[in-house]
């Protein structure tokens, strides 16, 4: 997806991000028997959000964009091969999306 596309789209994964997140206080407001639907609807409207936040640094940095489905495998295997260590996935994840960041050429001025 190229940036200006992943830009123009990012009021519709906000607007996805509260519908899940009101959804999920209507229902536990009014019901909070079905815990399941409850934790699936808190985690997905929390994720959109965080993506929802994340998409400009998406636009600055593209090099993001072009490397992200491989560094998302490579937490996928980081969480299954050292899920008792899950403390020390997440720092080494978020160094790694840094290092991605600023790796590559530098573009000319």
């Amino acid at each position: 997806m190229e940036p200006q596309e992943l830009q123009s789209k990012r009021w519709i994964v906000g607007l996805l991000s509260l519908s899940f997140l009101t959804a999920f206080v209507v229902l536990w407001l009014m019901d909070d028997s079905k815990q399941a639907i409850l934790g699936a609807m808190i985690r997905v409207g929390t994720m959109l959000g965080a993506f929802w936040l994340a998409i400009p640094v998406m636009v600055r940095h593209p090099k993001i964009l072009k490397r992200l489905p491989w560094l998302l495998l490579l937490a996928m295997v980081m969480l299954i091969a050292f899920i008792k260590q899950f403390v020390l996935i997440i720092p080494l994840f978020i160094a790694l999306a840094l290092l991605t960041m600023f790796a590559g050429r530098k573009p000319p001025q």
